[in-house]
């Protein structure tokens, strides 16, 4: 006589004897990750209007790494015409990081099955000399990389990155591109309420200067932001933001104005999701003892 798999045999059941001890079983909550959903819709004049940007966002952290994945399916675009060639599909990165410094790139996932697949590998430190401090990193893509296009590079190619400490309010920031054999100095500050960051790209192998850009960022009433870009060929753009709206009017060359078709509307549109927990069953180390029927006395 017992109780199924929740007592002992039955011949265990002897007055005065221990009940058995079973392990005790209970639900556990497990976290899923959240994930988070960011788009951008472009409205081009009034020719064109197009996903800009659609992006699903996760990450979660296991064993002091934390893992990020990015999915970018393939966006529409609507002409006057009609709905443009369209073909589905969604690009698939990852990031594996340490609190280390150390970042693991996977890109273009979706091209594993086409044999199309190289990490990047990133370090980045800082660097302490005298009483200044240089934040720095090093990216090192894998020949057959395609972080840059989904066509793979054809050879290794290295980034440097270093940003000095200010210089007169100015933060001073130099890059190196092995892919593109060119270096970048970028010089960002505050003069009065406008940010200004001046850009210079040079030709490493000839010595010379490839662009020259310069950017001014102010704020304006009723919560709007103006930027503008110009470059030394002349063209550039201006950008009026306010909120999720971004209205941007390119320049060309020569400071050409531009024409109501070339007016770019982008609209942002960001919303987290909150995955729900999990119920996993789980053995705890502790027992709790077994239930035992209890008999009337001269039965058997």
């Amino acid at each position: 006589w017992h109780l199924g798999k929740y007592c002992a045999p039955a011949q265990s059941h002897t007055p005065g004897a221990t009940p058995p001890l079973l392990p005790r079983r209970h639900a556990r909550l497990t976290k899923m990750p959240a994930f988070t959903l960011e788009t951008r819709g472009d409205v081009k004049g009034t020719q064109q209007i197009k996903f800009g940007t659609l992006e699903i966002k996760s990450s979660t952290t296991v064993q002091g790494w934390k893992i990020s994945g990015t999915v970018l399916p393939a966006t529409p675009v609507i002409t006057k015409e009609g709905p443009g060639k369209f073909t589905p599909g969604a690009e698939v990165n990852v990031e594996v990081a340490n609190k280390d410094g150390v970042t693991i790139f996977l890109d273009n996932l979706q091209l594993v099955p086409d044999k199309k697949f190289a990490p990047r590998f990133k370090i980045a430190k800082k660097i302490v000399v005298g009483d200044a401090t240089f934040a720095c990193d090093a990216t090192f893509a894998m020949k057959g990389n395609t972080a840059e296009k989904a066509t793979p590079s054809t050879k290794q190619i290295l980034k440097l990155t270093c940003k000095a400490p200010k210089v007169a309010g100015f933060s001073p920031t130099m890059k190196y591109d092995s892919g593109k054999d060119t270096a970048t100095l970028e010089v960002a500050g505050a003069v009065d309420k406008a940010t200004v960051t001046l850009k210079g790209d040079f030709d490493v192998p000839k010595k010379s200067k490839k662009s020259l850009s310069a950017t001014i960022a102010y704020p304006l009433p009723q919560g709007i932001k103006a930027k503008v870009e110009i470059k030394d060929d002349k063209s550039g753009k201006l950008e009026l933001t306010k909120d999720r709206f971004t209205l941007e009017a390119p320049m060309g060359k020569g400071f050409k104005a531009p024409t109501p078709a070339d007016l770019v509307l982008k609209i942002k549109f960001t919303k987290n999701f909150d995955a729900p927990a999990k119920a996993v069953a789980k053995v705890d180390t502790k027992v709790i003892a077994a239930p035992v029927k209890k008999f009337n006395k001269g039965r058997k």
